[in-house]
């Protein structure tokens, strides 16, 4: 699937939310799958080479691992349990089919789940952010310091965009999806 002919935020906001799903799995999810490798290893180089120097860094390494072990099952929740439902919601409201109601009772439960995950990355970004002086390295710093604390700055912009998008477009529109389909189905017209 082409995903750039729905990056932009008007595609989002008027585009099917499987589109949506795919641009965000394609392009943030991979992101943040192998920037977490990648970071994982730049800090451990840089904890080698400035730990002593530098005791924050300890405190920064441990919150990103953190973390990564929290984003790599808050992706997985996503991609195997939230975004088929909203599929499969999208897919009967536009064939205008009964839509199968999931086990977690409303999309709302998962959604909140992710949202306040959302908010617990977000918290430990700012703590990463605060402990680094907003990601300067030092002047004497090594080339993998500036590398780290770039990589960090990249990461958290992405993950800026990423939760935005998922919080402000896909999660509103698959909750107003659902509503309205319950809506219909009171009403006897589905």
């Amino acid at each position: 699937m082409d995903t750039n002919s729905h990056s932009t935020p008007e595609a989002h906001r008027s585009g099917s939310l499987r589109a949506v799903m795919n641009h965000i799995v394609e392009k943030h999810h991979t992101f943040c799958r192998n920037e977490v490798v990648r970071l994982s290893s730049l800090f451990g180089e840089v904890r080698a080479e400035r730990g002593k120097q530098n005791p924050e860094l300890k405190r920064m390494e441990a919150l990103f691992a953190a973390m990564a072990k929290d984003l790599h099952m808050h992706l997985i929740k996503e991609e195997q349990t939230l975004f088929p439902y909203i599929a499969r919601l999208e897919e009967a409201v536009c064939l205008g089919a009964a839509v199968s109601w999931p086990p977690f009772g409303t999309v709302e439960n998962p959604i909140r789940i992710m949202v306040e995950e959302h908010e617990q990355t977000d918290r430990e970004l700012k703590e990463m952010r605060s402990l680094s002086g907003g990601y300067l390295s030092p002047p004497d710093a090594p080339a993998c310091y500036a590398a780290l604390y770039e990589g960090l700055r990249s990461f958290e912009r992405e993950m800026e965009d990423h939760i935005r998008l998922e919080n402000e477009e896909l999660f509103p529109r698959a909750i107003a999806m659902e509503q309205d389909a319950c809506a219909r189905k009171a009403a006897g017209q589905g």
